[in-house]
């Protein structure tokens, strides 16, 4: 018999929202090389992925389902220079002498010396069936000799900006973006800084961060990412889907499609928490591990999708 958790009251309740986390990293499930710098292997003179060295920073990162995942490339200059072929600090690290600590846990990512353009993306956030969705940011810039304004793709015109991308709208959302204005007459370096942005509901969505400085000392650190907003039972495609049993008491539920195609099913506890993520080819999902209450469940097909209430008594 499955262990009952969960308050009673819930399971009269018609409808099912809590606050969901959609995307998080705070960098500590990759690697660390303390000490070593990160040394690029492509040409300097031209943009390109860059790619994780053995024995050197990672700079890239694949979501085994936990952290965000994200990847790095570089851009140079419109009158290209070294870039990161010289040797440079960027890519995880927990080496704290400018932030003098991490604002979770003790890894973070650091983008410096670029002599160049260093573009951070973060794995694509699905935001379906999600409501008043912000992301939130923790970022440190350190040192004070940032020169020009940003506004030209040359050596000498320092430039950061942390930005989503609404892919849905073809929009972008700004978090920072110190293109115009002097760095230094911001007066955001040398203390973690904390940015926070509204998405649309609905939306997929991408972090981006661009950084660049052409010195050692001018750094932008980053750590503590949270996208979130409030996941709850929507009727959007619902008419595709159907649950049964449900209520169950079963270690087994079925999922009726009308549609072609695997499906992909992710459940979730009341306090947000995914408890399932898999592909089905067929028709029986297993939930002999789900303790008795109530879960989100959201299937989706193709370019359909919905987000239903599970019972499980």
């Amino acid at each position: 018999m499955k262990k009952f958790t969960l308050t009673m009251v819930l399971l009269f309740v018609g409808a099912v929202s809590f606050a969901q986390i959609a995307g998080y990293t705070s960098f500590e499930e990759p690697g660390i090389v303390p000490g070593v710098q990160y040394t690029d292997t492509g040409d300097p003179a031209v943009a390109h992925d860059l790619v994780n060295n053995a024995g050197e920073p990672e700079v890239d990162f694949t979501s085994t389902g936990g952290e965000m995942g994200f990847d790095a490339r570089y851009e140079p200059y419109d009158a290209p220079t070294n870039g990161l072929t010289d040797g440079d600090w960027v890519g995880v690290t927990d080496f704290t002498g400018d932030v003098t600590a991490f604002t979770d846990g003790s890894q973070g990512y650091g983008m410096g010396d670029i002599d160049g353009n260093y573009i951070l993306e973060f794995d694509t956030v699905d935001l379906t069936g999600y409501t008043g969705v912000t992301l939130g940011i923790d970022y440190f810039i350190a040192d004070t000799g940032y020169e020009g304004d940003g506004t030209l793709n040359e050596e000498g015109s320092d430039r950061m900006r942390i930005y989503v991308k609404d892919l849905t709208n073809s929009t972008e959302i700004d978090v920072l973006n110190t293109e115009g204005s002097d760095i230094n007459d911001l007066a955001i370096q040398g203390a973690w800084q904390n940015g926070l942005v509204n998405i649309p509901s609905g939306v997929m969505a991408q972090l981006v961060v661009e950084v660049r400085t052409n010195s050692g000392a001018e750094v932008l650190y980053i750590d503590h990412i949270v996208i979130d907003g409030v996941l709850g039972v929507n009727d959007q495609d619902k008419s595709h889907f159907a649950i049964y049993p449900n209520p169950t008491n079963s270690d087994v539920i079925n999922i009726k499609s009308n549609l072609s195609g695997d499906l992909n099913v992710a459940i979730f506890d009341v306090l947000g928490k995914q408890v399932v993520n898999t592909s089905l080819a067929g028709s029986t999902l297993n939930i002999s591990e789900l303790n008795s209450g109530v879960y989100i469940v959201k299937i989706t097909q193709g370019t359909a999708t919905s987000t239903q209430k599970l019972v499980v008594r």
